[in-house]
C-alpha cells in the first residue's frame, strides 16, 4: 500500500485525468468509433469531463485547521491516541494499492501498445454469416433502404432489401450496385466468389451483426481475406449453397483503405 497520502493523491489524479486524455485522443483520432456507435460519443465526451475535473480535485488539498494550544488531562490524552490510531487505521484501509493502479492504467497501457483495429474476419469465427435472403428483417432499415437509389444502398440496405422481397434473386436482376466492404469467404464460396461484408454496430462492437452480399469476380481468389474492397457491378441469380440468391456480376474489384467509420448503423 502506498503510504504517503500527498503521493497517493498525485497518482489518482494522474490516472484520471490521464484516462481522460486517453479517452479523448481516441475521439480525436477516430478511432473510438470502433469500439462503439457513433450516438454514444456524447457520453464519451461526458465522462472525459468527469473523469478531469474528479482528477484535478485531488491536487485541492484541504487548509489545515489552527488549533490553540491547551492542556490533555490523562484520560482525553488517552482518548485522543485511540482516535488518531483508528482513523490512520481507517485512512490506509480505503488507501491506493499498486494493484489498483495497475488496473486502472491497464485499459491506457493497453490502448498504446495494440494499434486499435475494427472488428474484421478473425470476429467471424464464432457469428452467423447468413448469406441468403432468410432470416429477420429490420423494418426501419428496409424502409430507410427503400429510399435510396440502387447506387446508393450499402451492404446492410442489399441484405435487409433481398430478406424483405419475394424471389430476390429475380427481382433484383440488372440492379446496378456500388458497395464497399471487407472479403471474407469460407467453404460455402466457390474460388470465383467471396462476400462483401461489414459489421453492423447498435451500440458496441459486443453486439455486432453482419451484413454482405456475395460476389463472383474471376480474380476473386487474389483478394485476401480481410481487404477492403469497392466493388462495382450489377445483380444476377446466382448460387451459394444450394440456394438461388442475388449474387454481383463484378465489373470491377477496387482495393481500398480501411474507411474511418467502418462499421454501420441500424
Amino acid at each position: 500500500m502506498l503510504q504517503s497520502i500527498k503521493f497517493q493523491n498525485a497518482l489518482k489524479a494522474l490516472l484520471l485525468i490521464g484516462l481522460g486524455l486517453f479517452l479523448y485522443s481516441r475521439i480525436a483520432n477516430g478511432t473510438l468509433y470502433y469500439y462503439i456507435a457513433q450516438r454514444f460519443a456524447s457520453y464519451t465526451l461526458i465522462a472525459i469531463v468527469g473523469l478531469i475535473v474528479v482528477g484535478l480535485s485531488y491536487y485541492s488539498e484541504p487548509k489545515g485547521e489552527t488549533h490553540e494550544p491547551h492542556e490533555h488531562d490523562e484520560d482525553e490524552h488517552h482518548q485522543h491516541a485511540h482516535n488518531h490510531e483508528h482513523n490512520h487505521e481507517h485512512n490506509h484501509s480505503h488507501g491506493l494499492t499498486w494493484s489498483g493502479v495497475f488496473l486502472v492504467a491497464l485499459p491506457m497501457l493497453l490502448g498504446m501498445a495494440v494499434p486499435p483495429q475494427p472488428l474484421g474476419a478473425a470476429a467471424l469465427s464464432n457469428r452467423q454469416v447468413n448469406v441468403t435472403s432468410s432470416g429477420s428483417t429490420m423494418p426501419a432499415a428496409v424502409r430507410a433502404a427503400s429510399q435510396k437509389s440502387s447506387i446508393d444502398k450499402n451492404v446492410l440496405d442489399w441484405s435487409q432489401m433481398f430478406k424483405s422481397t419475394p424471389d430476390a434473386a429475380n427481382k433484383f436482376a440488372g440492379e446496378p450496385v456500388k458497395v464497399t466492404g471487407f472479403v471474407f469467404r469460407d467453404e460455402r464460396f466457390a474460388a470465383d466468389q467471396f462476400l462483401v461484408t461489414r459489421f453492423v454496430v447498435s451500440c458496441c462492437v459486443a453486439d455486432g451483426n453482419v451484413a454482405g452480399v456475395v460476389v463472383q469476380w474471376q480474380s476473386a481468389v487474389d483478394l485476401p481475406t480481410d481487404q477492403w474492397v469497392e466493388v462495382s457491378g450489377k445483380f444476377a441469380p446466382g448460387a451459394l449453397a444450394g440456394e438461388t440468391i442475388p449474387v454481383v456480376t463484378a465489373e470491377s474489384v477496387t482495393k481500398i483503405p480501411v474507411p474511418n467509420q467502418p462499421y454501420l448503423y441500424p
